[in-house]
């Protein structure tokens, strides 16, 4: 089992104010969702991939709690988190990849590298989040 840090329990504090911030959580979460990814990507752009496992861990954790009393917020949160991912691996896979690849020596393999772990990290995560089951 992981062990979430203290780090990736205050993060996901840190972005769910964030959020209630720049959204009006209370409206129905198809209305807000968009925004709500767009301010997790703040937060979450700069982490390794060990950093981001811990993080989605502990908003697993956070929509399965919520999902108990505030069943928007917790489906707002998951849709949000789901979009966040899609949104990074497209980038990176647009953006990113290419370059890398492209860079590489000739005995070098992409497999081994940085974007690669975390690419595959990304593509757990968003499993992962699509596996939440809360209100369905």
């Amino acid at each position: 089992m992981l062990r979430i840090s203290d780090e990736s329990y205050e993060r996901v504090q840190d972005i769910i104010e964030d959020m209630s911030c720049c959204c009006e959580v209370e409206d129905d979460y198809d209305q807000w969702e968009d925004i709500a990814a767009s301010s997790m990507a703040s937060f979450l752009d700069d982490l390794d991939g060990e950093q981001l496992e811990m993080t989605v861990a502990a908003f697993e954790e956070y929509i399965i709690d919520k999902a108990d009393n505030d069943l928007n917020m917790a489906m707002g949160v998951k849709t949000a988190l789901a979009r966040y991912i899609r949104e990074r691996i497209e980038y990176l896979d647009i953006h990113v990849v290419p370059d890398v690849k492209m860079n590489l020596d000739e005995d070098d393999i992409y497999d081994d590298t940085d974007v690669a772990r975390l690419i595959n990290v990304l593509t757990a995560m968003q499993t992962k989040v699509e596996k939440i089951q809360i209100g369905e």
